[in-house]
């Protein structure tokens, strides 16, 4: 099995694995783990192999809400953090049940307006948060300085994946900021091989930075990894500014995002220990690597 790989569209891509009578490949050239081509046209066209119905969110509905309580309001926080744009807007991007925006709703219950959700099939239980559009967030009128999608993309072709960013740029201002949290191939080879789940969570593509870099890049987003987080990246729309370092981001947030996220303690405190936590994290890995480097050649010189 070797294929043009789909994402990237300029590597190879060969056999992966067979997940419940599916073929998956990688591409050996941008990294990216995605379901046979012939299966991602089929659900272009669309013959999903897994439906978005009430079955579906019957069995999503509990991770969604338990997501929604934690890291799904973690992640929110360090977008908050990292963006270099004064926030007032904030969308959630495929919000599902819209459970998250309860959650920020809680956390900042003297700020009705900020926070907003669109999501393309919405479940029949959902929330009533007056934000919560039903649609493709392409439909949207208003613009968005910063938002969230989590446990999207990995459902998504990359013709559909396309789409979406265009949406996102249609919406997105310059130094607009959006945090993708979904399983990255790092994540899927070394830390959940079951990730990858066409039936049953309808994950079809593993997007790695460079295959998603191939689909934002010419919207006009700079991809960024986010350190020690290899189930999660960033897109700046427009940047005003080469990239800031995450150390930096984390420690000098702009000062009207920072006083934003205080006005929920819970949201600060959340936000900044995952954000520190996993940057130290990725450095201790960094130089523990150098450190093995170093002693496998001191070692050949002998």
């Amino acid at each position: 099995m070797e294929t043009t790989c789909p994402v990237c569209e300029a590597g190879k891509s060969v056999f992966y694995a067979n997940i419940d009578g599916y073929d998956y490949a990688r591409c050996v050239s941008c990294g990216s783990l995605h379901i046979a081509n012939d299966v991602l046209v089929d659900i272009d066209n669309g013959n999903s192999t897994r439906l978005y119905d009430e079955a579906y969110w019957n069995e999503e509905l509990c991770s969604a809400r338990t997501r929604a309580r934690g890291e799904s309001l973690t992640r929110a926080g360090e977008a908050l953090l990292y963006c270099q744009r004064p926030v007032t807007r904030f969308l959630d991007v495929g919000t599902g049940p819209g459970y998250l925006l309860d959650e920020l709703a809680k956390q900042y219950p003297k700020r009705p307006d900020l926070f907003h959700g669109v999501e393309l099939f919405p479940p029949v239980e959902r929330t009533s948060h007056p934000k919560y559009v039903e649609g493709d967030v392409g439909m949207l009128e208003e613009t968005y300085d910063v938002g969230v999608c989590i446990e999207v993309i990995e459902h998504l072709t990359p013709r559909m994946l396309g789409k979406l960013a265009d949406g996102l740029a249609k919406v997105s201002l310059p130094d607009s900021l959006w945090l993708f949290n979904t399983g990255m191939p790092d994540y899927v080879i070394n830390e959940d091989r079951g990730y990858l789940d066409p039936l049953h969570r309808g994950h079809i593509v593993s997007y790695s930075l460079r295959g998603a870099a191939h689909i934002f890049e010419p919207r006009g987003f700079r991809i960024m990894a986010l350190p020690g987080k290899s189930f999660a990246f960033v897109a700046e729309f427009q940047p005003a500014a080469d990239a800031l370092d995450f150390e930096y981001r984390i420690y000098h947030p702009l000062p009207h995002n920072d006083a934003l996220l205080r006005e929920s303690g819970l949201m600060r405190q959340a936000a900044f220990e995952s954000a520190r936590a996993y940057f130290y994290y990725s450095e201790f890995m960094a130089r523990t690597e150098w450190a093995l480097s170093l002693q496998r050649e001191l070692g050949h010189k002998k």
